[in-house]
């Protein structure tokens, strides 16, 4: 059975009706540059850095006891990031800041992160306000501190950068991708309203 179907047609709409799809192309690129402009709500990343080791013991010695904190340091990165801790720290923002930051949002807006072969890890949280993001990192350190500093002596939790809201990075919008999308959109859009008008149009021709 022969087959009349053919992709002419399709050719045809896209070739003489260009002008129009790429027309919509650039007015859906312009709506999405503009949606993205609008409903965009920036971010504040803000860190700080502690080292965290013990004191040697009196027949260690100093590179022994470095070393015994560099293989924790994972236990560390653990203990910090630990949702009691976050629970904590949201305590403290309150009572120290009168800010209300539930645990839940520690959990998902705080990272820990250690510097390979060291004591150091940076703890960077991330939030709708530069100080906000400060208040969180800074916070967390404390909690950590208040946690294991009482009840290990030898140990010792330097902060050596806190968190400063002016030293935030702010996260940009993402334009090209919504006037990607919108440009995709709008030239979609029109090639399809233009191939069923063409449809109609030969269909009422043939009739």
């Amino acid at each position: 059975m022969k087959s009349n179907f053919s992709f002419l047609p399709f050719f045809k709409v896209l070739w003489y009706r260009l002008f129009w799809i790429v027309l919509f192309a650039v007015l859906g690129g312009a709506s999405g540059y503009f949606i993205e402009r609008q409903i965009f709500i920036p971010q504040y990343s803000v860190s700080s850095t502690i080292s965290v080791y013990h004191e040697k013991t009196k027949s260690g010695s100093n590179l022994d006891q470095l070393n015994t904190d560099v293989n924790r340091l994972g236990t560390v990165q653990s203990e910090i990031g630990d949702p009691g801790i976050y629970a904590s720290a949201s305590q403290l923002v309150q009572k120290n800041e009168g800010v209300s930051i539930p645990t839940k949002y520690f959990i998902t807006h705080v990272s820990v992160s250690a510097k390979p072969s060291s004591t150091i890890l940076s703890i960077s949280a991330t939030a709708n306000t530069a100080k906000k993001a400060a208040y969180m990192s800074n916070s967390v350190i404390q909690a950590y501190k208040n946690k294991y500093a009482k009840s290990d002596k030898r140990l010792h939790i330097e902060q050596l950068s806190k968190a400063k809201a002016e030293l935030a990075t702010r996260s940009q919008p993402d334009y090209m991708t919504f006037v990607k999308n919108g440009a995709l959109i709008g030239a979609a859009i029109t090639y399809l309203v233009c191939l069923v008008l063409y449809f109609k149009k030969r269909k009422i021709r043939n009739k």
